[in-house]
């Protein structure tokens, strides 16, 4: 984030937590729209807590506006006093070895592993956002005689924007790792079928549950603000990347990471926009900004 932006992002916030204004409020002040106010406020406070964890804010309330200001006086406070500069992408360097490393601090760390280490591959190779992995069901992973379906499609209901869209497990250590859930989910008997079709699994049951053998909860994310979140998803990836070792991550870096990616392989801004589930050519331009780096990096061990 550029300081210009970094100071009009703390004038939005202060209008947010200081003076109680909605998003509606704050964008029409700066002739912009909610969701681009939410957007730069929300990345400006994970700019904070990259460079040091807001007291008594944990990383999941930054998503929560109530929750924000129940402490608004902590993290102004924070915000003023942050010392930043213009931030790179975190996983800009997530080579091979270092994703194999995550997992296997994951794995080490985790009480869930088999779940965590899958939650995590599925956000890597789908790019889908937490919500719509929250609503993904065992039958949209599995086909009826227990095969994996490479591409599932994800129903209006269950994305963000209720646009019905393909998503694809096409990945061998994604599934991989999704294999290994379930088969542990069969071995304590939860969420089973009487049948063998899906491998003896409920189709219908959510394809990730919590440590409780429970879906992930969708709710509203305010009485104010009807829009659905899933705050227990949220929670539990930010524990996932606390775990992995990935500090400052959280799922939007993934998606951007994700776009990058597939950019690379020669995607263009549609099929980027029909992948992720976007209809702005804007919004996918700003998921594959990157931070311009310094020549003598770029020049560095050419030959």
């Amino acid at each position: 984030m550029k300081e210009r932006t970094r100071e009009r992002a703390v004038s939005m916030l202060s209008a947010l937590l200081e003076h109680g204004q909605t998003y509606r409020e704050v964008g029409r002040a700066h002739g912009i729209g909610h969701s681009t106010v939410e957007r730069l406020v929300k990345a400006l406070l994970w700019q904070v807590a990259r460079a040091a964890p807001i007291a008594g804010v944990p990383d999941v309330d930054i998503a929560s506006l109530s929750q924000l200001r129940q402490h608004a006086g902590v993290v102004m406070d924070a915000v003023r006093s942050a010392k930043l500069e213009d931030d790179g992408h975190p996983l800009a360097d997530l080579d091979e070895a270092e994703l194999l490393a995550g997992v296997r601090r994951i794995r080490r760390l985790s009480e869930n592993a088999n779940r965590d280490v899958a939650l995590l591959l599925t956000l890597l190779c789908t790019g889908a956002k937490p919500l719509e992995i929250a609503r993904l069901q065992v039958q949209d992973y599995l086909c009826v005689d227990g095969t994996v379906r490479r591409e599932s499609r994800l129903q209006g209901n269950a994305a963000t924007r209720g646009r019905e869209r393909a998503i694809y497990f096409d990945s061998e250590r994604a599934c991989d790792a999704i294999d290994a859930y379930l088969e542990e989910r069969l071995r304590r008997r939860i969420a089973v079928s009487l049948t063998e079709a899906f491998r003896g699994l409920d189709p219908r049951s959510a394809l990730f549950l919590t440590e409780s053998g429970k879906p992930f909860r969708v709710r509203a994310r305010s009485p104010d603000d009807p829009r659905p979140t899933c705050p227990v998803l949220l929670a539990t990836f930010a524990g996932i990347f606390r775990r992995a070792g990935w500090r400052g991550v959280n799922t939007q870096h993934v998606r951007r990471l994700f776009a990058q990616r597939v950019a690379g392989k020669g995607a263009d801004k549609q099929q980027l926009g029909e992948l992720l589930g976007l209809t702005s050519e804007r919004s996918v331009k700003r998921l594959l900004e990157r931070r311009q780096r310094p020549l003598l990096d770029l020049v560095k061990d050419l030959v």
